[in-house]
């Protein structure tokens, strides 16, 4: 719990700090695994992640973040989200952090 806790701080930290809008666009891959998470591993009981959603297009247009950029990290979390089965787990860090997300 702690890990998830420290891990979802340092995302949102990254966004809401001064920091290059190169390290703020990577970070977006997280918020995009958070996002696609509950359809890629199939979670039932899911939050509605309206806020989410609304946390990541605001973030989207402050980036400028164009479709092709967005198709491409969205490929590259799922491909994350994918390769490790314990991303999926309802105890794992990604759930936390989604959970954590929608509140």
């Amino acid at each position: 719990m702690k890990k998830a806790l420290l891990a979802f701080s340092v995302v949102i930290g990254g966004l809401v700090t001064h920091s290059d809008a190169f390290a703020q666009r990577e970070l977006m891959g997280a918020f995009y695994q958070m996002q696609m998470a509950p359809t890629v591993c199939g979670w039932k009981d899911a939050p509605s992640a309206a806020k989410l959603d609304a946390t990541i297009a605001a973030q989207e247009q402050a980036l400028r973040i164009t479709a092709a950029e967005k198709a491409t990290m969205r490929a590259a979390a799922e491909a994350e989200i994918r390769a490790d089965a314990t991303n999926c787990a309802d105890d794992g860090v990604l759930r936390m952090m989604f959970n954590e997300a929608v509140k």
